[in-house]
């Protein structure tokens, strides 16, 4: 089994409509997921949730630069071209 492996996930020119049903798409689901794990570690006296919280924030501003870009695409008509590749490693 290969222990390291490049996925595109996305990769294309999207009008700005669809690169926001995209990208917000993932960013809201990893505050999903980070919301979830703080819910659970801080229910089940799991622990320490600060890297959850830390991450929250980074993705709040992500979904602002994304908000911002997605924007500015709209009022000056253009198209948005995204790749956007995931490197996964089994340690």
């Amino acid at each position: 089994m290969k222990k390291q492996e490049t996925v595109d996930l996305i990769k294309g020119e999207f009008t700005p409509d669809e690169a926001s049903e995209i990208l917000f798409s993932i960013i809201g689901d990893k505050i999903k997921f980070n919301n979830r794990q703080i819910f659970s570690r801080e229910e089940r006296n799991l622990g320490n949730t600060d890297r959850y919280k830390k991450r929250l924030i980074e993705l709040k501003h992500s979904q602002e630069k994304v908000s911002n870009l997605i924007d500015l695409a709209k009022a000056e008509g253009k198209i948005i071209e995204v790749s956007g590749i995931i490197d996964i490693t089994v340690r």
